[in-house]
């Protein structure tokens, strides 16, 4: 079974590490609200909520499983699944923050295209078109983990991969057709989605 409440001491590691993982995702969208949207053209198609229903309705999926199907476990040792999952979780956030750093002023949670936005192909945008995507995958794949539970891992990751692949479709459109050949140049070179050599 994952952590539950027999480990006091594991859910608080837990928690900490979700909100310190997050922590710059939550932050950057609240001063994104107050600055307000600028000059950016929005062409989101409500990616950004799909992304989000995925991600809460996996993890409650996830959480439920862990006591409906408890048998289903990753890791014999739930100490082991937890330790785990907390690296698998930094990895994650540190490949997603690299690529978010890499984009700087053109990051935002929504897919909106910046007045005068050139394509970034610098940093992890030399192997992958979304290094940023790929880092949210492998940062719930960790919390997958810490359920230790097949069920949960596999929800978790299956909704949120759903909800990626959804984005990506909407976001290339519009960078193909707002950034134009600069971009469809970027995409010949770059074959790569969301994991190097592989797809």
């Amino acid at each position: 079974m994952g952590v539950s409440a027999d480990y006091p001491v594991a859910i608080f590691v837990v928690y900490t590490a979700v909100a310190v993982a997050f922590g710059p995702d939550i932050l950057r969208e609240i001063r994104h609200r107050r600055s307000g949207a600028g000059t950016a053209t929005v062409r989101d198609g409500r990616s950004k909520q799909v992304i989000g229903v995925a991600g809460g309705s996996g993890v409650l999926t996830g959480a439920v499983a862990v006591d409906l199907v408890p048998s289903l476990t990753v890791l014999g040792d739930v100490r082991i699944a937890v330790v785990a999952g907390i690296v698998v979780l930094f990895v994650g956030a540190g490949v997603r923050q690299y690529a978010v750093r890499t984009l700087d002023d053109y990051f935002t949670s929504a897919v909106q295209i910046h007045q005068g936005q050139q394509v970034v192909d610098t940093g992890p945008y030399r192997w992958v078109r979304h290094p940023s995507y790929t880092g949210g995958i492998v940062m719930y794949t960790g919390i997958g983990l810490i359920f230790n539970n097949w069920v949960s891992l596999t929800t978790i990751v299956g909704l949120l991969l759903i909800a990626y692949l959804y984005r990506i479709r909407i976001e290339e459109r519009a960078l193909s057709e707002e950034l134009g050949e600069p971009y469809r140049e970027y995409l010949e070179r770059t074959p790569y989605r969301l994991v190097p050599y592989l797809w």
